[in-house]
């Protein structure tokens, strides 16, 4: 019997991922006045994508020349070009930022929450069912 089914491993991810976007959006405010600073966004699709093992069509390399378009190692951070551009050539809405770093805490909180909820199952089970949770 499996202790600790996929659940766990799936709620860690989304933690982990929660984390690296939380660091990403926090960099963005801290630069929303630094000029031509271009807004940054984690690619949460793509890393879904990575932690629950769908490979993407990869394309063929056919010279040893040509570099790989694996992404096994590093985080997807991509440029967010969805808001307009400054005079200063800065990108980043202070206000629509602060939004999407509030909605990435829910979703940690709502995570954490979860596994919370997880670990108190596995301990009233550990106890027989006595205690409740």
């Amino acid at each position: 019997m499996k202790l600790f089914d996929a659940t766990f491993g799936a709620i860690e991810k989304k933690l982990d991922m929660s984390l690296k976007r939380h660091a990403v959006l926090s960099g963005n405010i801290a630069n929303h006045e630094t000029p031509n600073y271009k807004a940054r966004e984690y690619d949460f699709a793509g890393e879904v994508e990575k932690a629950m093992g769908v490979a993407s069509e990869d394309l063929k390399i056919t010279s040893p020349k040509h570099m790989t378009t694996t992404t096994s190692g590093g985080s997807h951070i991509i440029h967010d070009n969805s808001m307009p551009v400054g005079a200063d050539g800065n990108n980043v809405d202070l206000d629509i930022a602060m939004g999407k770093l509030s909605a990435n805490s829910r979703a940690y909180s709502g995570a954490l929450n979860m596994l919370t909820i997880k670990l108190k199952m596995l301990k009233s089970a550990a106890q027989g069912g006595r205690g409740g949770f």
